[in-house]
């Protein structure tokens, strides 16, 4: 092979290198646009998702015109189109989506609708499993709304101990004989 042959093909190889570190650039970028649309895509909730949650909860079935109303009405807050806010997450073909924030869609079918309840009563007797701390055995004492989920308050067994702020998420309900 002749010193030019070798020096165009090191030419090419340079030029094809130096376009897909471009392509590797631009790749990191729409992933870190990606991932940072799928955090904040969490905040909402769809109008599916509200209907699919209250009839987890309460067990009524609302139907996409109730949804509207609200939304019309300012109950669920700034009302978003999901192709529009969270262009690079991939959506469903056909109509348009739109999004809620969920802290203000929550406290108000919370609040105003009571189709919102916590998981667990008062004077249930539960698992709390709190990842920095050994699983501990307690009864709720009371519950509320904080942003998007329930918090409680929880006195730990054979104390007078509590635990403040305990996520709806660390608490699993413990079935008893009298149960």
């Amino acid at each position: 092979m002749k010193r030019s042959e070798l020096e165009l093909l090191i030419h090419k190889a340079e030029t094809k290198l130096q376009e897909q570190q471009l392509l590797l650039q631009d790749l990191y970028k729409r992933l870190e646009a990606l991932t940072d649309q799928e955090r904040e895509r969490e905040n909402y909730i769809s109008s599916k998702e509200i209907i699919d949650l209250i009839e987890k909860k309460v067990g009524k079935k609302i139907n996409m015109s109730t949804i509207k109303r609200w939304a019309d009405e300012g109950f669920l807050g700034e009302v978003v189109e999901e192709k529009d806010k969270f262009w690079a997450l991939q959506s469903k073909q056909g109509k348009k989506r739109f999004l809620y924030p969920k802290v203000d869609t929550y406290r108000f079918l919370h609040e105003e609708k009571g189709y919102l309840l916590p998981e667990y009563e008062v004077l249930d007797r539960v698992l709390v499993t709190q990842s920095e701390k050994e699983p501990l055995i307690g009864m709720v004492i009371d519950s509320h709304l904080h942003q998007d989920e329930f918090h409680y308050i929880i006195q730990i067994e054979g104390s007078f101990e509590t635990l403040q702020d305990v996520k709806e998420k660390n608490l699993q309900l413990i079935q008893g004989v009298d149960d």
